[in-house]
């Protein structure tokens, strides 16, 4: 079996966000628990070939097993490009507990498709988000857009929470046992918090998400799909196929590129991509 350390969303080493890649043909989930609590990556995906154009991928953090992970499925086509399982520019399938989608290679850019855009709950409790993230009150929403903290979800729900300045969104200070019982509680996976006070992309984003055992991310693939259709039903984004770039890691010294795209206006949908970098390929024993 091939392992691998891939670095999702970046083309230079050590940036973007890393994630264990296993290519495997019959492993039990009791193991890839343990192994991914071992290796101790965000997520470590465990990918099982189907057939030529069908891959299934399971996807678990060092605690628990998620249902879908972007920046580890962007690390899972690299490996595939690798292990020539795959070919660029062709379309593939993957069977994730978050439904059947699709993903495409472009030139090595992957691009996957997103599972349905919803929107949920509104957090108007700006004391309570405020005192989680140490932040004040007067920070949250945005400058030029009517924008409050609500979650959203393109596979996983994580709580969108918009700050004002760049500044702000570098400060934040989460209380991570307090965040963690938070999310649990509103069942949501976490809070992507972002500021639209950037020159650079649509926005730059930071992704805490405790519950799950992950202090903050370096590159999100699934929030930033949310954070686009967030973006969109909120008239910020309105461009269908037009990709749009989303900042993330630069506060962690990881810096992540995601790229997002808005396709099929009459039942809008996300596809979210970027490129991968092999750090380290070994053999699992």
């Amino acid at each position: 079996m091939l392992y691998y350390v891939i670095d999702a969303f970046t083309d230079t080493k050590f940036g973007g966000n890393p994630a264990g890649v296993v290519i495997h043909d019959d492993l039990d989930e009791k193991f890839m628990q343990k192994f991914a609590a071992e290796v101790r990556f965000s997520e470590t995906a465990f990918i099982k070939k189907f057939n030529n154009k069908m891959f299934e991928i399971k996807f678990f953090t060092p605690t628990s097993q998620v249902e879908l992970c972007g920046h580890a499925t962007i690390a899972s086509f690299k490996a595939l490009l690798d292990s020539r399982d795959v070919e660029n520019n062709n379309t593939y399938y993957i069977k994730t507990l978050a439904g059947t989608l699709s993903v495409t290679l472009d030139q090595s850019i992957i691009m996957m498709e997103q599972a349905e855009p919803k929107l949920g709950k509104v957090f108007d409790d700006f004391e309570c988000l405020s005192d989680l993230f140490n932040i004040d009150k007067s920070q949250i929403e945005s400058e030029n857009y009517n924008l409050v903290p609500q979650a959203a979800s393109t596979g996983l729900w994580d709580i969108m929470l918009p700050i004002k300045t760049k500044d702000a969104l570098y400060a934040l200070n989460p209380d991570f046992k307090a965040l963690a019982e938070f999310s649990k509680s509103n069942n949501v996976g976490g809070v992507h918090a972002f500021t639209l006070d950037t020159k650079e992309g649509i926005a730059e984003s930071r992704n805490f998400c405790p519950l799950y055992g992950i202090d903050e991310e370096a590159a999100t693939g699934t929030s930033n799909g949310a954070l686009t259709y967030y973006l969109f039903s909120n008239h910020v984004l309105w461009n269908f196929n037009k990709e749009y770039t989303f900042l993330q890691g630069y506060s962690m010294g990881r810096p992540s590129t995601i790229i997002t795209k808005l396709v099929n206006k009459e039942n809008p949908r996300v596809m979210v991509g970027g490129n991968a970098i092999i750090v380290t390929k070994g053999i699992l024993y």
